[in-house]
């Protein structure tokens, strides 16, 4: 049963306890298309039926979480986490940036975040034009993550959020899990490769293989549809199509069935 944490005009965060309380995860929403009073936070269901103790963020609209009543409603999550527990902030785009930014007032162990933003500030991120936030309010843009949380950081570096990744490099060392031809919805990708529940259980539970998780990813993706999504607008103009097969064959023989463990470095470092 939900537990109200915290409500304000702006916000509501909600506790769904589990049985297994060791670990406990505290969940951002990304970017809706509507706010219906009522609805499930992010990865609600998924963590109940594991029997999961989940805190779960519901703002009022795509503001990125920039209320000046965030200090208080992250205080309140902090002191009703039982000391000795470990926390794993946990979000995707708007709600990965959120998990970063804010795992320093949570005392976050573990952040993972698939495909974060860096900032929401137009002057700090120019070249975005992607996202726009409802609100001119940049409250927490400039807050530095926990120094000593985990970050697991999912993205497609082929992609143009490679840009905010770099940025976020900048401000802290960063456990990097790429996710090619996955665009922005490498979260979704990933679920759609079945995988989904192993990334977050093992993250939790101290196993997680980032380099045999690429490799894994990689081998299953002809199963997602992002995948073919994405792969296919690839193939438009025929100097773009030339240099994504060479990609492509360049990362099958470093990930496919046999070959290296590490992809690192085969792409440049820029967004396209």
């Amino acid at each position: 049963m939900r537990e109200l944490i915290f409500e304000s005009e702006n916000l509501t965060v909600v506790k769904v306890p589990g049985e297994q309380d060791d670990t406990v995860f505290v969940t951002f929403e990304s970017m809706r298309a509507d706010w219906p009073k009522g609805r499930k936070g992010f990865g609600e269901d998924f963590f109940a039926k594991r029997g999961r103790t989940a805190y779960l963020f519901l703002p009022s609209g795509n503001c990125w979480y920039q209320y000046p009543e965030m200090s208080e409603a992250l205080a309140r999550v902090r002191a009703d986490v039982p000391p000795g527990t470990r926390l794993i902030a946990y979000g995707m785009s708007m709600g990965g940036y959120a998990a970063y930014r804010f795992s320093g007032p949570l005392g976050a162990d573990v952040v993972i975040a698939f495909s974060p933003q860096y900032s929401i500030d137009r002057w700090r991120v120019w070249w975005e034009r992607r996202w726009r936030s409802q609100s001119r309010s940049v409250i927490w843009d400039r807050q530095m993550p926990r120094a000593e949380a985990v970050k697991y950081v999912f993205y497609d570096p082929l992609n143009q959020d490679r840009r905010h990744i770099r940025a976020l490099r900048r401000e802290a060392p960063l456990e990097l899990v790429r996710i090619y031809f996955s665009g922005h919805a490498s979260i979704a990708y990933v679920n759609e490769c079945g995988l989904l529940e192993s990334v977050v259980m093992d993250i939790a539970e101290g196993r997680f293989d980032a380099a045999g998780f690429e490799r894994r990813i990689w081998q299953r993706r002809q199963v997602s549809e992002t995948y073919a999504k994405i792969r296919q607008r690839k193939r438009t103009g025929l100097f773009r199509r030339l240099r994504y097969l060479v990609i492509e064959h360049l990362l099958e023989r470093r990930l496919g069935m046999g070959g290296g463990s590490d992809a690192a470095g085969l792409t440049p470092d820029r967004a396209r």
